[in-house]
């Protein structure tokens, strides 16, 4: 039976977003293609922090170029990225400004609000569930669904912004009615050590989706579809996932066979509060089997024997800063990538948002839709770093993604 019910999974990790729309480029052969054209090739669309503000900038029918050209350029960035007042926390203003702690926060979440509404305008100030009205039918010549992965800060509970008001998987509880921008705002949230307060709008507040575990949110809308199978007209054999990461360091552990250098080795830290906290805020991103992926390859019947497999039903798209191992057995960088830039990009954060680390992260980008650097597969093995389950260059990927979509 073939896969006609497509799920656009797009990944948490700020303006490493736009290896995203990279990906899309890639996949829809033109970065002319409108954000309304890319989202009718899909049954329903799911996101998180910097995926949600793809998906936002899609549903505001950009062009993939210019979505590109919205994360390259500074003021816009600058708009979402405002600088926290020392009036809002004096503490971590004075650990982070005098000290020169990396602690605390960096940015005005309200000011986040204005700047995600200027830019997705007029589209922003729509409320979730007119989405699909305005994207109109898709391939099917049915409405497209919406979800976007926020946490709610005061009940500590993942929730789910829809355009499907009826939809099953949702709680008796009434819907909180946010639009498209407030919506983003709460899923791009990321507490701690970079925005000053939760998301705040219709007397609720939240934290980054990523919170909850869905930073790769493939796995809710995999639910998303489950529950409403009778509603949509679909069984479970019918689904195939996209899921578009944006970059994840993969080093090696200290007995990694080949006795890697201490380049290619995940170093240990030690451990204190204040060295804690930061882990954890920037924790909440890293998943590096990628739980999400392989648990939505075994639900929708992927297979787990006769490795490598190659045909599941979710192909994942996201490059991996990983060093490349040698028919020898020996470690080397990825061809795409200089030692420097590799050692930039281990380090570099995911709200980076200057110049010259956009450059940075488009070179990774570059570097992986040319198969120079690795693409992330469903289950890699953690001693060779070769793909058991999914694709571990771009171009399987992309491949395996066409076939899904022709079957």
């Amino acid at each position: 039976m073939p896969r006609n019910f497509r799920i656009l999974s797009l990944d948490g990790g700020g303006t490493w977003a736009l290896i995203q729309v990279c990906a899309l480029k890639t996949v829809f052969g033109s970065g002319q293609v409108k954000g309304h054209d890319v989202l009718k090739a899909f049954d329903l669309a799911i996101g998180n922090s910097g995926g949600s503000i793809v998906l936002g900038a899609l549903l505001a029918n950009m062009s993939l170029d210019d979505l590109l050209g919205f994360f390259s350029n500074t003021a816009k960035l600058d708009s979402i990225f405002v600088p926290a007042s020392i009036a809002e926390d004096p503490v971590s203003y004075f650990l982070r400004h005098f000290l020169d702690q990396d602690i605390g926060p960096k940015y005005d979440a309200a000011a986040k609000l204005t700047g995600l509404s200027a830019a997705l305008s007029p589209t922003g100030a729509l409320p979730m569930t007119a989405l699909s009205g305005i994207v109109g039918n898709n391939y099917r010549n049915v409405p497209v669904n919406f979800v976007i992965c926020g946490f709610d800060y005061d009940s500590q509970r993942e929730t789910f912004f829809r355009s499907d008001a009826a939809s099953i998987a949702a709680s008796g509880t009434p819907a909180v009615g946010a639009t498209l921008a407030e919506a983003i705002h709460a899923s791009s949230n990321a507490p701690v050590n970079y925005f000053d307060a939760p998301a705040q709008f219709l007397n609720r507040r939240y934290w980054d989706g990523a919170i909850g575990g869905y930073n790769n949110p493939v796995f809710a809308g995999v639910i998303e579809a489950i529950a409403n199978a009778k509603r949509y007209g679909i069984v479970n054999n019918q689904i195939a996932a996209l899921s578009l990461g944006t970059g994840s360091v993969a080093l090696l552990p200290p007995d990694a066979p080949g006795n890697p250098p201490d380049a290619f080795v995940a170093a240990r830290t030690t451990s204190t509060i204040p060295h804690d906290l930061v882990k954890m805020a920037e924790s909440i991103l890293d998943d590096p089997p990628d739980a999400a992926s392989f648990h939505t390859h075994v639900m929708l019947g992927g297979g787990l024997e006769n490795l490598p497999v190659t045909d599941g039903p979710i192909v994942r798209m996201s490059p991996l800063i990983q060093p490349i191992r040698k028919a020898d057995g020996t470690w080397t960088y990825p061809s795409g990538l200089s030692p420097d830039q590799f050692g930039k990009l281990v380090n570099l954060d995911f709200d980076a948002h200057d110049i010259p680390d956009i450059a940075l992260i488009q070179d990774l980008c570059n570097s992986w839709l040319a198969d120079r650097s690795n693409n992330q597969p469903i289950r890699a093995n953690a001693a060779t770093t070769e793909a058991e389950i999914g694709h571990g260059k771009f171009s399987q990927a992309l491949a395996a993604w066409k076939a899904l979509w022709s079957a």
